[in-house]
Protein backbone atom coordinates (compact mmCIF):
# COMPACT_ATOMS: atom_id res chain seq x y z
CA UNK A 1 0.00 0.00 0.00
CA UNK A 2 1.53 3.66 -1.18
CA UNK A 3 1.56 6.52 1.50
CA UNK A 4 1.35 9.89 0.44
CA UNK A 5 2.77 12.63 2.84
CA UNK A 6 1.29 16.09 2.76
CA UNK A 7 4.45 17.71 1.13
CA UNK A 8 3.22 16.01 -1.89
CA UNK A 9 0.13 18.32 -2.37
CA UNK A 10 1.53 22.03 -2.93
CA UNK A 11 -1.44 23.29 -1.08
CA UNK A 12 -0.22 22.40 2.09
CA UNK A 13 3.33 23.59 1.12
CA UNK A 14 2.74 27.21 1.50
CA UNK A 15 4.14 29.44 4.28
CA UNK A 16 2.17 30.88 7.16
CA UNK A 17 2.58 34.20 6.22
CA UNK A 18 1.25 33.54 2.78
CA UNK A 19 -1.75 32.45 4.59
CA UNK A 20 -1.91 35.48 6.65
CA UNK A 21 -1.88 37.32 3.74
CA UNK A 22 -4.60 35.82 2.11
CA UNK A 23 -7.39 36.28 4.09
CA UNK A 24 -6.42 39.36 5.13
CA UNK A 25 -6.73 39.95 1.26
CA UNK A 26 -9.83 37.78 1.41
CA UNK A 27 -11.45 39.98 3.91
CA UNK A 28 -10.28 42.97 3.23
CA UNK A 29 -13.70 44.64 2.18
CA UNK A 30 -15.32 43.47 5.72
CA UNK A 31 -12.02 45.10 7.14
CA UNK A 32 -13.28 48.42 5.12
CA UNK A 33 -16.44 48.24 6.38
CA UNK A 34 -15.90 47.45 9.86
CA UNK A 35 -16.85 50.75 10.86
CA UNK A 36 -19.72 51.56 8.78
CA UNK A 37 -23.60 50.61 9.50
CA UNK A 38 -23.63 48.11 6.93
CA UNK A 39 -20.95 45.72 8.56
CA UNK A 40 -22.90 42.84 8.60
CA UNK A 41 -24.06 42.98 5.52
CA UNK A 42 -20.62 42.96 4.20
CA UNK A 43 -18.98 40.75 5.97
CA UNK A 44 -22.08 38.27 5.05
CA UNK A 45 -21.40 38.67 1.63
CA UNK A 46 -17.92 38.18 2.21
CA UNK A 47 -18.31 35.26 4.13
CA UNK A 48 -20.98 33.17 1.66
CA UNK A 49 -19.61 34.63 -2.00
CA UNK A 50 -16.49 36.27 -1.11
CA UNK A 51 -14.60 32.89 -2.69
CA UNK A 52 -16.33 34.02 -6.14
CA UNK A 53 -13.95 36.79 -7.61
CA UNK A 54 -17.63 38.78 -8.27
CA UNK A 55 -18.61 38.61 -5.08
CA UNK A 56 -15.75 39.80 -3.53
CA UNK A 57 -15.70 42.92 -6.21
CA UNK A 58 -19.39 43.66 -4.98
CA UNK A 59 -18.27 43.13 -1.34
CA UNK A 60 -15.38 45.61 -1.87
CA UNK A 61 -17.50 48.34 -3.99
CA UNK A 62 -20.24 48.03 -0.78
CA UNK A 63 -17.50 48.70 1.50
CA UNK A 64 -16.15 51.39 -0.13
CA UNK A 65 -19.00 53.15 -1.36
CA UNK A 66 -21.45 53.12 2.26
CA UNK A 67 -20.79 55.84 4.29
CA UNK A 68 -19.48 55.96 7.86
CA UNK A 69 -21.12 56.04 10.80
CA UNK A 70 -19.70 59.48 11.98
CA UNK A 71 -19.87 61.17 8.76
CA UNK A 72 -22.46 64.60 9.09
CA UNK A 73 -24.72 65.62 6.52
CA UNK A 74 -23.24 68.20 4.00
CA UNK A 75 -23.72 72.00 4.39
CA UNK A 76 -26.72 73.85 3.08
CA UNK A 77 -26.27 75.40 -0.44
CA UNK A 78 -24.56 79.12 0.03
CA UNK A 79 -23.32 77.88 3.36
CA UNK A 80 -19.37 77.62 3.89
CA UNK A 81 -17.84 74.21 5.16
CA UNK A 82 -17.38 74.17 8.92
CA UNK A 83 -20.08 77.08 9.23
CA UNK A 84 -22.15 76.50 12.39
CA UNK A 85 -25.81 77.02 12.50
CA UNK A 86 -26.00 81.20 13.46
CA UNK A 87 -27.11 81.99 17.25
CA UNK A 88 -30.84 81.44 17.79
CA UNK A 89 -32.22 85.05 18.85
CA UNK A 90 -35.24 85.24 21.45
CA UNK A 91 -37.38 84.77 18.76
CA UNK A 92 -36.21 82.03 17.26
CA UNK A 93 -36.50 78.49 17.44
CA UNK A 94 -35.78 74.51 16.33
CA UNK A 95 -37.57 72.98 13.55
CA UNK A 96 -39.50 69.78 14.77
CA UNK A 97 -38.29 67.47 11.72
CA UNK A 98 -34.79 68.95 11.20
CA UNK A 99 -33.19 70.53 14.16
CA UNK A 100 -32.39 73.37 12.55
CA UNK A 101 -33.06 77.10 13.59
CA UNK A 102 -36.29 78.62 12.58
CA UNK A 103 -37.15 82.59 12.28
CA UNK A 104 -40.01 83.46 14.48
CA UNK A 105 -43.03 83.73 13.04
CA UNK A 106 -42.14 81.88 9.75
CA UNK A 107 -44.97 79.05 8.56
CA UNK A 108 -42.56 76.30 7.18
CA UNK A 109 -38.44 75.23 7.75
CA UNK A 110 -36.26 77.22 5.69
CA UNK A 111 -34.45 74.48 5.90
CA UNK A 112 -36.49 71.16 5.17
CA UNK A 113 -39.74 72.42 4.05
CA UNK A 114 -41.69 71.20 7.23
CA UNK A 115 -45.06 73.02 8.14
CA UNK A 116 -44.05 74.55 11.51
CA UNK A 117 -47.02 74.62 14.38
CA UNK A 118 -49.46 77.63 14.45
CA UNK A 119 -48.25 78.09 18.16
CA UNK A 120 -44.45 78.82 17.39
CA UNK A 121 -45.58 81.10 14.75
Amino acid sequence: MQTFSLAFFPFFHFHPIFWLISLFLYFLPAFLARNKPNFTGVLLLNLLAGWTFIGWIIALVWALSSPSQGQTVAPAPGQPVGASAPPTASGSFFCNACGKPCVAGAGFCSSCGAALPPTKR
